[in-house]
């Protein structure tokens, strides 16, 4: 299983070197600097370039280092010197609850959604989890409609990086997150909940558990967590409206 360092630049200045499985560096980039709130839009973005793979040979060091995405954007975050220099590794978040929920609205969606569509859902993630069944050891994170049908599906190392590729493909696609739904097979974590809602989603389901901080976060930006989704059991921990009754058997 490969695992190569990536170096993201804004603009010229370096804002993290992430720990990751090698694929869709683009994604992962864009959906780590908008969920991280570093850019606003992706229309702010002017150009994206991907600069080689450290497999190739190339060093992921130093000036030239070629493991790179530099992005070059209209706006970015007010202060981004603030959030210079983050080295995130493939399993770890790199900000305080606090400081990075102020900025970010509650979410608007009135999404409801049903518990035989959410039970059906692991499994049609676990088809595209490739990465996962050669390998193991793999996370995985998808996007899906309301309706249950899968929109985006990625897999890194990192629990964060797929949840990044996924939304970052998302956004490159033109994908809207009002009405969408996320699944992660790690834990429901505060760093979790801050990048779907800075991209609008209500809804993160993980088949493990959440955390205290994110269920803190969650409850004030208007997020359903839903954990422990296994067979056709699951418990819903905020904003429990957005979940019908299950159907009657």
């Amino acid at each position: 299983m490969a695992e190569e360092p990536l170096e993201i630049q804004l603009n010229g200045e370096p804002v993290a070197v992430l720990m990751r499985l090698p694929g869709d560096e683009k994604a992962l980039a864009i959906g780590f600097c908008i969920t991280e709130g570093l850019i606003a839009r992706y229309a702010d973005i002017q150009l994206v370039l991907h600069c080689g793979s450290a497999t190739e040979g190339e060093s992921v060091s130093g000036e030239d280092s070629a493991n790179r995405v530099r992005i070059v954007a209209d706006r970015t975050a007010p202060d981004p010197a603030a959030k210079l220099l983050r080295t995130i590794r493939s399993g770890c978040g790199g900000v305080e609850a606090a400081e990075v929920a102020a900025d970010i609205p509650a979410v608007s969606s009135d999404l409801h959604v049903s518990p035989d569509m959410l039970w059906a859902l692991p499994k049609m993630m676990a088809v595209f989890q490739r990465s996962y069944r050669a390998a193991g050891g793999v996370h995985a994170a998808a996007v899906f409609d309301s309706e249950g049908h899968l929109v985006m599906v990625k897999e890194d190392i990192g629990r964060h990086n797929a949840a990044d590729k996924a939304i970052g493909e998302c956004i490159i696609q033109g994908v809207g997150f009002q009405d969408k739904i996320m699944l992660i097979t790690g834990r429901a974590s505060h760093e979790m909940v801050m990048k779907i809602t800075r991209v609008g989603m209500p809804v993160l389901v993980s088949l493990s558990s959440p955390t205290s901080l994110a269920l803190q976060m969650a409850e004030r930006l208007n997020c359903t967590i839903i954990g422990y989704l296994r067979g056709h059991r699951m418990s819903v921990y905020t904003h429990p409206w957005r979940v019908a009754e299950p159907s009657s058997t």
